[in-house]
């Protein structure tokens, strides 16, 4: 099919433009299917955040702007896209500029304010589609019409995850659509068992740390490096979700952008590190995170060893925590990657320009309180590291 699936949202207040608005779409799109869907009045702030996510600091606002009542998604197809740059609220970014420019048009032509919404890129699309129709976009082309009968579809349901995942494959098949991520390790049971006595919490990495938490609806979503193991409920269990991202310090940020590069999507339809990079982070947790031996652990390193290309490293090497450190060290001097708790590294990696980055970036999108109780976690967060005794 030539073109691109993309999408408007009108949302409640805007609709008395509806007819006009949809007139005015047909002049360069195609439009192909409609839906209205209704949310939860009691859950419109939280979905809209979820939605917008880090994007939205005051989603009572926003709220207050669209209305709570039935809204309408138009998907359509644009013949032909063109993919230019464009100064958005989150800086330059390359964009479908006639979906962008169309979107700032009808804005300024029925006064709404922010009521019309598009998705300005094909990852804005999926994102946008999976969260609202628990369908990614290859998914909903499948089953997308040839032209609009004239019909509203009608969907009264929250976004998905809002009220909770069904299970581990609902919230992957999101994840999936929506950002960057790999499950890190003790995934082998995934998703028939994720919590375990050894295990209590899933260790997942990302490079989209400000818009996770609200997709996977963390209870307690936070900024930055300040984000806390929270919880996440699946089926009928809560779980801990432990977020990590390039450039806390947890992996060498190189390492850490190469894990993701270099991820695998496993038989079960989850993100995991190659056999190379889940060996060696594994190994690098052991030894520098936990800093003694377990058990656990080694019989997954030998167990990997197996399958993988990873050679000269004996059985009997494994209960040898001093040669277990000198293989880690050869392969971080190998690949290029630091040690994250040198001084070294912390200097190169301006450690605290970040810190002051980050602070006065929460201060602007969340305000100052938001900012007092980030402070808080991260002084809590440095306490668990300490105790920590978890995996």
């Amino acid at each position: 099919m030539k073109g691109e699936l993309n999408l408007f949202i009108i949302w409640e207040n805007a609709r008395k433009n509806t007819d006009s608005l949809l007139e005015v779409m047909k002049e360069k799109f195609e439009i192909r299917d409609i839906y209205e869907i209704t949310w939860n009045k009691e859950n419109f702030p939280k979905n809209l955040r979820r939605f917008y996510g880090a994007n939205l600091p005051k989603p009572l606002r926003k709220t207050s702007e669209c209305g709570v009542g039935p809204f309408l998604l138009v998907l359509l197809i644009d013949k032909n896209p063109r993919h230019e740059l464009r100064r958005t609220s989150n800086g330059m970014q390359l964009v479908n500029s006639n979906i962008y420019d169309e979107k700032m048009r009808y804005r300024k032509i029925f006064k709404g304010g922010y009521t019309i919404h598009s998705a300005i890129h094909q990852k804005e699309v999926n994102h946008n589609l999976t969260l609202l129709l628990n369908k990614n976009v290859e998914d909903v082309m499948s089953n997308l019409p040839e032209k609009w009968n004239g019909k509203l579809k009608s969907i009264k349901s929250d976004l998905v995850g809002t009220n909770g995942w069904k299970d581990l494959d609902e919230l992957f098949y999101v994840l999936n659509s929506t950002t960057n991520y790999v499950i890190l390790r003790n995934f082998e049971q995934f998703p028939e068992k994720f919590n375990s006595e050894e295990h209590k919490d899933i260790d997942i990495l990302t490079d989209d740390h400000l818009q996770l938490p609200y997709i996977i609806d963390q209870r307690k979503p936070r900024d930055d490096e300040i984000i806390v193991p929270s919880t996440v409920n699946i089926g009928n269990e809560t779980i801990l979700f432990d977020i990590r991202y390039v450039g806390d310090r947890y992996y060498d940020e190189k390492w850490s952008k190469d894990i993701l590069s270099r991820r695998v999507l496993s038989p079960k339809r989850f993100y995991i590190p190659n056999t190379e990079d889940h060996f060696y982070s594994l190994l690098y947790h052991m030894i520098i995170h936990k800093s003694k031996l377990s058990n656990d652990y080694i019989q997954k390193l030998v167990d990997l060893v197996e399958i993988s290309e990873i050679k000269n490293i004996q059985k009997e090497e494994f209960s040898n925590f001093d040669k277990l450190k000198e293989i880690l060290d050869n392969y971080m001097k190998e690949r290029g990657y630091e040690y994250t708790d040198s001084l070294q590294y912390k200097i190169k990696h301006n450690e605290l320009i970040r810190l002051y980055r980050v602070a006065i970036f929460i201060a602007k999108k969340e305000g100052i309180n938001t900012l007092f109780r980030a402070i808080k976690g991260k002084l809590r967060r440095k306490i668990r590291i300490k105790m920590n005794d978890h995996d």
